[in-house]
């Protein structure tokens, strides 16, 4: 896969991370959206809104942050974000397809400018699929530019949804800080 970040690097990422920094991370997020004029939306399946409350932690949220869509399960990626029976049916909900038309999805129902999106298996068991416990895919888009991430988490159900949020929160920094 293209740009797969290696969980270990990502795991003293999480253990470095306090909720203090996090929320850090979060008003620095709000300053570089405000600069490139950016406004977010988040579609959220594995981490079932953390992102999006994590985003909204801090006042002024509002004014980068759009909207948020949980679809947790495979009907409500296919009812609200358009995602294809098929896409689900060949790749499976926890692949780089499904989280690219999440995106593009979001970006159609929404103002957004950039969408993320998250897809995942958290623990403790993966619903008779074949991929592994931790597998999750992110990713980011906006008009002209999407950037797609895999990564493998080790911790426990509730471990691996915060790290997953975080990571996603970092790689959504950095990309708009890109653009």
């Amino acid at each position: 896969y293209k740009n797969i970040f290696v969980n270990k690097y990502y795991s003293l990422i999480y253990h470095s991370i306090s909720m203090n920094s996090i929320l850090e991370k979060v008003k620095d997020l709000k300053s570089i959206a405000l600069l490139k004029n950016q406004l977010i939306s988040t579609a959220e399946s594995c981490t079932g809104g953390l992102i999006s409350k994590y985003l909204t932690d801090i006042p002024g949220a509002s004014i980068f942050f759009e909207s948020s869509v949980i679809t947790y399960s495979n009907d409500s990626k296919i009812s609200l974000l358009n995602v294809s029976p098929e896409t689900l049916s060949v790749y499976g909900a926890v692949s780089k397809e499904v989280v690219e038309e999440m995106c593009r999805g979001l970006l159609k129902i929404s103002a957004a400018t950039i969408a993320i999106s998250i897809s995942g298996i958290m623990g403790p068991d993966s619903n008779n699929t074949s991929k592994g416990i931790g597998s999750t895919w992110i990713c980011i888009m906006s008009k002209s530019k999407t950037k797609t991430n895999f990564l493998e988490l080790s911790g426990s159900r509730q471990e691996n949804r915060e790290e997953a949020a975080k990571v996603a929160i970092i790689n959504l920094y950095d990309f708009i800080s890109e653009l």
